[in-house]
């Protein structure tokens, strides 16, 4: 502190006596001075320069996530998943019912049916010296051990027993060979549904009637499990 005020001194005596030019050694000291000055630096300049630098990083780093985001769900497939299209799914096969070829009762009979309860469809074809007739068939259900399977008739020629709009069931006995017989429904009104059609034509014919009707088939059918 003492050279700074000795400095101070020396320079401005010489530029009270009109003195444009300072002398060497004074000189030297002043430059000697400003090297070891140190310069004050703004702190909130600094701090501000360095939270810039922090929400610049920031900023780039949720740019960057937010492309990546962006390419990998144009990527992704509408089900959500990874990888390509997802793989269609084969529809369920339907479940057999009864498929065969075979004579019942003098009736040359094809019956293809699947599904199960009231869920059925297929039809069954009928054909006599009489006449012929199809049913599109509708329902099943077990009886005392007899799979009943029945319909509505859709085309007849002829054939007295089976009336267009008519409700017919084959009953099959499970064996070796499977036993069948006809159900035909003569009364007007028809049942209302085709379930109900079973319950009407055991109280008309009685499961007794039933067993003694069954004849052994000719010919091969495959029957459900």
């Amino acid at each position: 502190m003492s050279a700074d005020r000795e400095t101070t001194r020396v320079v401005r005596s010489w530029l009270d006596e009109g003195v444009t030019r300072l002398p060497d050694r004074v000189l030297d000291a002043v430059l000697d001075q400003v090297p070891t000055t140190p310069q004050r630096r703004h702190l909130w300049s600094a701090w501000r320069l360095d939270q810039m630098n922090i929400y610049a990083k920031l900023i780039v780093g949720v740019a960057a996530v937010l492309i990546v985001a962006f390419v990998g769900y144009q990527f992704l497939p509408s089900n959500g998943g990874f990888g390509g299209q997802p793989t269609p799914q084969p529809s369920p096969t339907p479940t057999l019912l009864a498929h065969g070829t075979f004579t019942a009762q003098g009736i040359n009979t094809t019956l293809d049916a699947t599904g199960a309860g009231s869920n059925v469809s297929g039809r069954m074809t009928g054909s006599n010296s009489d006449g012929a007739f199809t049913v599109a068939l509708q329902c099943e259900r077990t009886i005392n051990g007899l799979l009943w399977i029945g319909g509505d008739v859709t085309q007849s020629t002829s054939l007295q027993n089976a009336p267009v709009g008519s409700r017919t069931a084959i009953v099959l006995k499970r064996g070796s060979p499977v036993q069948a017989i006809f159900v035909f429904q003569m009364s007007d009104p028809r049942s209302a549904t085709c379930q109900a059609f079973f319950d009407d034509m055991l109280v008309i014919a009685p499961q007794s009637d039933i067993d003694a009707g069954l004849e052994p088939i000719a010919g091969t059918v495959e029957l459900a499990p």
